[in-house]
């Protein structure tokens, strides 16, 4: 009976969590995992650079998000929404806020009047090369294993907008998320793996990349 009652009480507990769960993080246009990146602490004992710099984001990078659909045995069948670009974006802004002493958002490419007039020194323009999610289980050790392959396109300019560098970064995140024994992977089959901090790895190391190209650059 007590054997019972104990397995009554995790279903009413798992239950519970699936609400929760559902209500929180689930829409009808699916589940968006949590995003939430930090900055490398390396960024932070870089020396700021005497520098106005004009940062332009690609508006299609801030709003992007991305669709990846899973049907697993294990994980159950699911339809996530990664929203990358805005706290890519927002990374991206909090990181040459470090590097440089005065940073400027831009909403379109200045021309060199512009430049000269709003005493920049430089600008940065950042948009989105690829972002390719892959979404996968090992049913034999029961974990998933999420890895996002990211690549941005910049350039940096000087004042009279030539070209200083113009390239591609490039890097790989990646995430390790072991089933809830305790719900026997009932967990996983409700909410799906934790995939975001796979974006989230990658964010940090293609942001942590970009600021040691922009201080080399600014400092040359």
């Amino acid at each position: 009976m007590e054997d019972k009652g104990v397995a009554i009480m995790k279903k009413i507990r798992f239950g519970l969590l699936a609400l929760l769960f559902i209500a929180g993080c689930a829409t009808e246009s699916g589940i968006r995992p949590r995003i939430e990146p930090t900055l490398d602490k390396r960024i932070s004992e870089m020396q700021p650079l005497s520098r106005h710099v004009g940062l332009l984001i690609d508006p299609a990078l801030r709003g992007f998000k991305q669709d990846e659909y899973q049907s697993d045995a294990v994980a159950g069948h699911h339809h996530y929404v990664f929203r990358i670009g805005e706290p890519l974006s927002v990374e991206i802004e909090k990181m040459a806020k470090r590097i440089f002493t005065k940073v400027t958002l831009l909403n379109e490419l200045p021309s060199g009047n512009v430049m000269e007039k709003t005493g920049l020194d430089n600008v940065v323009t950042v948009s989105l090369s690829a972002s390719r999610l892959e979404l996968g289980v090992e049913e034999s050790v029961w974990r998933a294993i999420g890895k996002h392959y990211l690549t941005l396109h910049v350039t940096f300019l000087d004042k009279q907008s030539r070209n200083i560098f113009d390239q591609s970064l490039s890097v790989e995140g990646k995430c390790v998320d072991l089933v809830d024994f305790e719900t026997e992977g009932g967990w996983w089959k409700v909410a799906g793996p934790k995939y975001g901090p796979a974006v989230e790895d990658a964010i940090e190391k293609i942001v942590f990349d970009l600021a040691q190209q922009l201080s080399a650059a600014a400092g040359n």
